[in-house]
């Protein structure tokens, strides 16, 4: 071994203390809200490929891919994150909607070698924020018997048996479910609750601009109207993010007014000391304005979103 001198070792181990200083710390929390649907069987992808918008090919190369499920009026029931394991596809979805899409899912499974159980009894789901790169994972995770899902820079979903969670989380710091809400929200990626199913559809999510929804793939429930939306270029309502004061609660599926006119209404939000965060599907033309909850009200400001939202076609 040759040994450097004892100048450039110094050198070296100072841009290393500069360079751990300037990382932040990965934080985790459980995801209790969430549920784990397990698709297994031979055509358990193809099954899936025919009622989601994503095109499954790519799952391999992108863990964590998104996808929505849509009725076939192409308004989406649920907003997934999917993984897989072999024969068998996991998919992270909003607690209250996995008995439904597992009910729904059930009716067109035909002839199709597939099961679809909620495995939520026996997987958890974690977030982790500031994240360390993917491939830093990927051994620890294997032995801790957790699926990744990335899904984006800074965030990523961990599945597995509890106490596998509790093993690959110890040395990271601590989040609550509001932080990771509150992340989401300010990537602009949508939640879809009961209280909003089958509303939206996904270009009004910003879903196409989240790389959730495939142009060139096959069929798949609702897909004519959705592909129809997106080529005539009509699309008059995206979800925009917008900023309030604290202390102020809004639901999914709630209106927001641009003075005593309808505009908006509230997919997410996330309230906490630093105020109120929420997205909202708008009509385009209120893009600029103060909303309330009430008429008249001006409480929300808008706020950036990390993508651009294309100009609609007249």
């Amino acid at each position: 071994m040759i040994r450097l001198p004892k100048a450039i070792c110094r050198v070296f181990s100072e841009m290393l203390c500069v360079t751990m200083a300037g990382m932040p710390q990965s934080r985790c929390t459980l995801l209790p809200a969430f549920s784990v649907v397990a698709v297994s069987g031979r055509d358990a992808r193809t099954f899936l490929q025919g009622q989601l918008t994503n095109d499954l090919l790519g799952l391999e190369r992108h863990p964590g891919l998104m996808a929505a499920a849509c009725n076939r009026e192409g308004r989406v029931l649920e907003i997934l994150r999917l993984a897989s394991q072999g024969d068998t596809i996991l998919a992270v979805l909003c607690s209250a909607l996995a008995a439904p899409m597992i009910a729904r899912l059930a009716k067109h499974v035909l002839r199709a070698q597939v099961t679809i159980q909620d495995r939520s009894d026996r997987l958890a789901v974690a977030g982790v924020l500031d994240a360390a790169p993917a491939e830093s994972w990927s051994q620890d995770a294997v032995a801790a018997g957790v699926t990744r899902m990335v899904a984006d820079a800074r965030r990523m979903l961990l599945v597995g048996p509890p106490p596998s969670l509790d093993w690959l989380m110890r040395e990271m710091g601590r989040a609550s479910a509001a932080d990771w809400e509150r992340a989401c929200i300010d990537e602009g990626e949508p939640t879809i609750h009961p209280q909003t199913a089958g509303q939206w559809t996904p270009q009004m999510l910003n879903l196409d601009l989240l790389s959730a929804v495939s142009f060139t793939k096959g069929c798949y429930v609702g897909q004519e109207i959705v592909a129809r939306t997106q080529h005539l270029g009509r699309i008059k309502r995206r979800m925009l993010r917008y900023a309030g004061p604290a202390g102020v609660p809004f639901l999914p599926g709630q209106a927001l007014y641009s003075g005593e006119t309808q505009a908006a209404q509230v997919v997410a939000a996330c309230d906490g000391p630093q105020g109120t965060d929420l997205l909202a599907v708008a009509e385009l033309r209120f893009s600029g304005d103060l909303l309330g909850a009430r008429p008249g009200g001006r409480e929300l400001a808008p706020a950036g979103l990390p993508y651009l939202i294309p100009a609609t076609v007249a």
